[in-house]
């Protein structure tokens, strides 16, 4: 508040003031005269004269002096000016109005959310505009949308668009909104009224620029702000998973938004359905830390935070990366276990896979014998393999309807194999029919040298940038040999030996494969255990056959609203991203990259039809949302560039004016009846 005058040299006249006060000290004549003796009533007569000089009636003296002041106030033209946050809008006859529908907008109130509020405050203001005013309507989260393509005086029409209007998780991009009101306006002067909380500690700061143009153009962002009576919010603001004892930890972050401290009850589920409950105490206006043990063994994929808070729910879940944790589900199938461990068919190939152990860094096969695999539940395991199996026609139906449910079988030859006993139990899904094995050298011989892989096909991708030189050490002196096949989309060559001969042939049946290793899984037919392409090479291949459904698939982070880049491999066909409820959401391919833009929070994968993902993708609300309490408002913003848009201001000449005539008046009743009362 201010004030100031429009004519301050006007002050001068306030010396005019001592008039009144010379009045009142003058001689005053008496009315009564009495004849007395000078020298005998001296002193008397001394003391009456001082009383006469002293001032009477200092009431109204009083009233003179103000009178006198509130006229020379008057004169000199005072204004009074102060600030109101609720300016009169619709006068420019141009009125755009913007909608926040962000996350934090959700926060419940009163019984009530604050979006509600401002869709209901928006509505209600479309209908109070005069007849007449043209109109436009954006609603903003992430992105802004206009609901108009230009002003409109169809109100009716406006007015239902924004009731129709719900909130998202999205993030508050008031400077898009801003944009976008600017353009309907067409760069012509006019009036934005913003419904939002403007909370959060990034939305104003970012639109200065908009508000700038906005001023300079000569139009006004009138707020009109929804804030809560009680600023509270508790958030889950970051949730990773770090290794560690057993299988590792998943670390919570959680933030409280308010004054007063609080306890919130938390639930971490892993991708696999396990729940881990956890209560966290948080400090007033802070933030507080906890960690999860994970158990030994977890599925990959991506977990989830659930904590209960009834503020403001949409923020209550954060989704979090898991890696498989602890061992893959792969059953090997020995047919030759020795008489030691170094002996047995699957030494090599079990150290391979899991060459620290149980830790979760590797995988665990389960190891049994072809007899033992009749009491085994097939449907637990995503790859089977046999290695050296002699005869396996026993598990020939069991295995082949593992492969056509989509399952991948591993075929490893050996002394023990017999091509006629596995025609007959694989005959529908081998990728040729099998020969007698040939020998390619003398066992004292090197043997022959595998040619190098085609990095692109995706078991040798991890090959790109180093390794692949590595391939040409391995020789065999001795292979399974197939029946001559024709290369089509379904029966592949991967890797061959020199001279064309098949070292590992794929074929696909459905989402199930059937892959031959032509060679043995240890030292009978080959070096390749001994070079160190091997381990790399079978994780690699047991990865891509399913037995670790996530560790082969890219992670990716994502905000609600925001469009993500998922890279994608050459590919045949084009994958589809499903949401947290699996149903297929609406991407394209642009650029070696699929692009989608997630409308809730949730776990998002990218897959082809019956293959393990491609990319899990976690989608979180931003925690700026979350934040719900005011740092920077539009009015600030705006009063920096236009101080005379929120000021009000007031001429208080006419009033003083008044009131000098009523204090003259009044010293005028006043004196009157002083002068009654002296004549009586």
């Amino acid at each position: 508040m201010g004030l100031s005058l429009l004519a301050p040299l006007a002050l001068g006249l306030a010396v005019l003031g001592v008039l009144p006060v010379l009045a009142h000290l003058a001689r005053q004549t008496p009315k009564d005269r009495k004849a007395f003796g000078a020298m005998l009533l001296l002193e008397r007569v001394v003391k009456r004269l001082r009383r006469r000089r002293r001032v009477k009636d200092p009431w109204l003296l009083l009233m003179r002096l103000l009178a006198l002041a509130a006229l020379f106030l008057a004169v000199s033209g005072p204004v009074l000016s102060y600030h109101d946050g609720t300016p009169e809008f619709g006068g420019s006859g141009r009125v755009v109005l913007v909608l926040d529908r962000s996350a934090s907008m959700t926060m419940s109130d009163r019984g009530s959310t604050l979006f509600s509020r401002a869709r209901a405050d928006a509505v209600a203001v479309v209908g109070s505009l005069p007849e007449g005013t043209l109109l436009g309507a954006v609603v903003f989260d992430s992105e802004a949308l206009r609901l108009t393509s230009a002003l409109t005086t169809d109100a009716a029409s406006i007015g239902a668009r924004l009731a129709d209007v719900a909130p998202t998780g999205g993030t508050s991009n008031l400077q898009a909104a801003l944009h976008e009101a600017r353009g309907l306006l067409g760069g012509e002067p006019g009036e934005v009224l913003l419904f939002s909380d403007e909370a959060g500690p990034r939305i104003v700061l970012d639109a200065h620029t908009e508000i700038e143009r906005l001023v300079e153009l000569g139009s006004a962002v009138l707020p009109r702000t929804v804030r809560p009576e009680v600023v509270r919010n508790v958030a889950v603001v970051s949730a990773h998973y770090g290794s560690g004892i057993e299988g590792g930890t998943v670390t919570l972050r959680l933030a409280n938004f308010s004054d007063e401290p609080t306890e919130v009850a938390c639930e971490v589920t892993l991708p696999d359905g396990a729940t881990v409950p956890v209560f966290v105490d948080l400090p007033p206006a802070g933030e507080a830390e906890e960690r999860i043990t994970v158990p030994p063994e977890a599925l990959g994929g991506v977990g989830r935070v659930s904590c209960d808070d009834p503020a403001m729910s949409i923020d209550d879940d954060r989704y979090f990366h898991l890696p498989r944790v602890g061992a893959s589900r792969v059953l090997v199938v020995d047919g030759d276990p020795g008489d030691t461990p170094l002996r047995s068919e699957v030494y090599f190939f079990e150290r391979a896979l899991s060459p620290w152990g149980a830790m979760q860094s590797g995988f665990r096969p389960d190891v049994a014998t072809p007899g033992g695999v009749l009491d085994v539940d097939t449907e637990e395991y995503r790859v089977i393999v046999l290695a050296n199996v002699g005869d396996p026609r026993p598990l020939g139906p069991r295995l082949t309807e593992f492969v056509r449910s989509g399952g991948s079988l591993v075929i490893a030859a050996g002394d023990n194999v017999t091509a006629d006993r596995y025609n007959a139990a694989f005959s529908s899904v081998l990728p040729s029919p099998l020969r007698r094995s040939r020998a390619l050298a003398d066992r004292a011989e090197q043997g022959v040298p595998l040619g190098l892989p085609d990095v692109q096909a995706d078991i040798f991708k991890p090959f790109q940038r180093s390794g692949r030189a590595g391939f040409s050490r391995v020789r065999s002196h001795r292979v399974m040999t197939l029946e001559p096949y024709a290369e089509s989309e379904d029966v592949r060559t991967l890797l061959q030996y020199e001279g064309d001969i098949p070292a590992l042939v794929e074929r696909r049946l459905g989402s199930g494969r059937v892959v031959v290793w032509t060679s043995t899984l240890d030292l009978g037919w080959t070096n390749l255990p001994l070079q160190a392409v091997y381990m790399p090479m079978v994780q690699r291949l047991v990865t891509v056959l399913g037995g670790d459904t996530s560790g082969g698939a890219a992670r990716l982070d994502g905000l609600v609203g925001e469009r993500i880049a998922v890279p994608l491999p050459d590919l045949a066909a084009e994958p589809d991203v499903l949401g947290p409820e699996g149903d297929v959401v609406r991407s394209r391919v642009e650029a070696s990259q699929l692009l989608f833009q997630p409308k809730t929070a949730g776990a998002y994968q990218v897959v082809l039809p019956g293959s393990p993902p491609l990319a899990w993708v976690a989608v979180n609300s931003d925690p700026d949302e979350s934040d719900v309490r005011p740092y920077h408002t539009v009015e600030e913003a705006e009063s920096a560039l236009n101080p005379e848009l929120f000021r009000v201001e007031y001429e208080l000449g006419t009033v003083l004016l008044g009131l000098s005539g009523l204090l003259f008046f009044g010293q005028a009743l006043l004196m009157t009846r002083r002068r009654r009362t002296d004549e009586a």
